[in-house]
């Protein structure tokens, strides 16, 4: 990605909290086509935590200068990886990078399985 791509993150609160999330860490986006409530939800995981959240995908709540959910949604396939850039007390603001320069083996079979207890 040459241009950098920002988002935030949001319903920290309801999985392992803001202070599971520090400054420079790799998370993974995943596309949650399931989700009832946004069908172009992007989740946020950490292995081997899971889920710590979600991307913002409403416009009066993104912050300025962060993309939506649905601003990103088309720039990457299933999944695509992203480093905490900022963190404050009640948000994180992540900067999409690309996959490639992420050295995690086997983080499609981790990211299918999961995918699998997740609708189970």
């Amino acid at each position: 990605m040459s241009t950098k791509l920002f988002a935030a993150m949001y319903g920290m609160e309801h999985y392992h909290g803001v202070e599971a999330l520090n400054v420079g860490d790799t998370l993974f986006l995943v596309k949650d086509p399931d989700n009832r409530v946004d069908r172009e939800a992007i989740k946020v995981v950490v292995p081997p935590i899971g889920t710590v959240g979600y991307i913002v995908n409403h416009p009066h709540l993104t912050p300025h200068g962060c993309w939506t959910g649905s601003g990103i949604y088309d720039a990457f396939r299933q999944q695509t990886c992203a480093k905490v850039r900022f963190a404050m007390k009640d948000m994180i603001i992540v900067e999409l990078i690309e996959m490639m320069y992420v050295p995690v083996p086997h983080m499609d079979r981790f990211i299918s399985d999961w995918q699998s207890r997740e609708k189970a």
